[in-house]
């Protein structure tokens, strides 16, 4: 599949960064709704990483509901092997408190935001791809007013990994 550039803000940030690290390497980004938030045995031996975060997102349903969430998970699988890097993303989805429609909703995320994300992960990859010390850094979460979480209406909750299935509400 041929990408266009422009067309997708996540693949022409990554690119964008990746070009500004001046790798060896050619890094490139792709998208996969199907990465499990753990790795089996055969993926370890081929040398992929895992990495979790999250980000400040939107979500707007067809139903006309639109919310905030200041917990979008993102998953990323990545791994370097023989001068090519490679990074899945895997963004989770919600569904709607008002139409209840079943987690089909990808959320949409600023620029800025998806800048704080690669801002993370990069030195993940200089770290475990590049053998880099690097400085972790810590994250200062914004505190903003959001509705209270709903497990039922959260894919990552569905998949054991979000962070506030023991804040949630039902």
């Amino acid at each position: 599949m041929t990408r266009v550039p422009g067309k997708n803000p996540w693949i022409d940030l990554f690119t964008k960064r990746v070009e500004e690290m001046e790798f060896e390497a050619k890094w490139t980004l792709n998208f996969n709704y199907k990465l499990c938030p753990v790795l089996d045995g055969e993926q370890r031996r081929e040398g992929w990483k895992i990495y979790k975060t999250s980000a400040f997102g939107r979500f707007d349903c067809h139903c006309s509901n639109s919310w905030s969430s200041a917990h979008v998970v993102i998953l990323f699988h990545y791994r370097l092997r023989k001068k090519r890097g490679l990074v899945l993303i895997r963004l989770f989805r919600q569904g709607c408190r008002n139409c209840w429609n079943s987690l089909e909703l990808k959320p949409q995320v600023t620029h800025s935001q998806i800048q704080k994300v690669f801002d993370r992960l990069i030195p993940k990859i200089c770290k475990n791809c590049y053998g880099e010390t690097v400085e972790e850094i810590e994250r200062v979460l914004e505190h903003r007013k959001t509705k209270p979480h709903e497990t039922s209406l959260c894919e990552a909750c569905k998949s054991g990994i979000c962070r506030n299935q023991a804040d949630t509400v039902d």
